[in-house]
């Protein structure tokens, strides 16, 4: 997921292209705030001076990230590659530690790089204003990135899951009880009740005078109440996977591919929505070499099926990582949503045995579904296909 752009440290660094809007949102508001901080500024020199608040704050969402994957490197975690978010956004590859205290120390040292450097901005900002006040342009920019990099700090203090407060909410309750369930729930709760919060500011708001602002709060707070609701149907999930494994819910004895075979091949049976395979393992004698989904093939055009090889666009090592049949299920599907594929391979003494996919597990968990309703009605548990299972 995204555009790699760098390697800083040995981390790949990846961007989504709706940084684009972004950045160009910011540099307009950037100009319009420059010109009437200093009227007399010219339209050519009020851009540039645009484009130079864009990239910093970019390059600032970029440290806040990286802040994020060196303390988990710090913590034991290994990091390969990290997604710049948006304000208060997720990627699946945002850090993350099965030790409560760590991952709170991993969720909480982006804000605070934030707020630090909104604080040498503003010791810039302070310098500039004291040597001379004709610089009024170059303090305008410091003014506005020191605000810039103050909410993106601030706001991902907010007790409310996907951002980092919301994870330092969870990783608390967790710690102190003992149970990560425990503090997923606590983390939808104090989502759920941010939201209600920002929804009464928003509408306090907008009702004396109609200000737009005020939908735009009111509407934030719908979406973290969404992303409430969200966490909470990931415990209902957890309770579904939980004490599982990836033999489970793996596809066994999946179908293979050649590195040097041609898209276009298999392409539309990888595509049709009636075919349960979503991921191919690329192998090369015995060896897996990469993975092959729906995901990859959908990004190409069809017109250059025929010409793109699958060694051209499968996943490889180290984005592509392997999974035993023994493994937990939960941290399994963790590793194939961190990873923003469409499934990871399943080895098991160096032998392709199965594949572990979105969609396998997507099954997996309507069976265990269906079959906690039926028992919950009183029914005996049905197959796949809806007859009675034999006793």
């Amino acid at each position: 997921m995204g555009i790699p752009i760098a390697r800083i440290f040995g981390i790949e660094i990846r961007v989504q292209l709706g940084w684009v809007i972004v950045l160009a949102l910011i540099a307009v508001i950037a100009v319009g705030q420059l010109t009437a901080f200093e009227p007399e500024l010219e339209a050519a020199a009020a851009w540039v001076l645009g484009g130079i608040v864009a990239l910093g704050f970019f390059v600032s969402s970029i440290s806040h990230d990286l802040a994020h994957a060196f303390v988990a490197r710090r913590r034991g975690v290994e990091v390969q590659t990290i997604g710049v978010a948006f304000f208060g956004g997720s990627t699946p590859f945002d850090p993350t530690s099965p030790n409560p205290g760590d991952d709170a120390a991993i969720a909480v040292s982006g804000p605070l790089t934030s707020i630090g450097i909104a604080a040498l901005l503003f010791g810039g900002f302070v310098a500039v204003v004291s040597v001379s006040p004709e610089l009024n342009a170059a303090a305008g920019v410091l003014s506005i990135l020191v605000l810039l990099n103050l909410l993106l700090g601030v706001i991902n203090l907010v007790p409310a899951y996907p951002l980092d407060g919301g994870r330092i909410v969870r990783d608390l309750a967790w710690r102190r009880s003992g149970s990560e369930r425990t503090g997923w729930r606590a983390a939808s709760l104090s989502g759920r009740a941010t939201g209600l919060i920002v929804i009464a500011i928003g509408i306090y708001l907008l009702i004396p005078s109609g200000d737009v602002t005020g939908a735009m709060v009111a509407l934030t707070g719908w979406f973290l109440i969404l992303s409430a609701n969200a966490v909470r149907d990931r415990v209902r999930l957890d309770d579904l996977v939980g004490g599982h494994v990836v033999r489970d819910a793996m596809e066994a004895d999946p179908i293979t591919v050649q590195p040097m075979l041609t898209v276009d091949t298999f392409a539309s049976q990888l595509l049709d929505g009636e075919s349960s395979v979503t991921a191919v393992p690329v192998v090369q004698g015995d060896e897996v070499v990469g993975l092959l989904g729906i995901g990859q093939v959908r990004r190409l055009l069809p017109a250059r099926w025929a010409s793109t090889h699958v060694e051209d666009v499968m996943a490889k090592p180290p984005r592509l990582s392997f999974l035993g049949p023994g493994d937990a299920l939960k941290p399994a599907l963790e590793r194939v949503q961190r990873a923003g594929l469409d499934g990871l391979p399943v080895m098991d003494d160096g032998r392709l045995v199965g594949v572990l996919t979105r969609r396998g597990v997507a099954t997996f968990v309507q069976g265990r579904t269906r079959s906690s309703a039926a028992t919950a009605g009183g029914l005996p548990p049905t197959s796949e296909g809806g007859e009675d299972t034999p006793r």
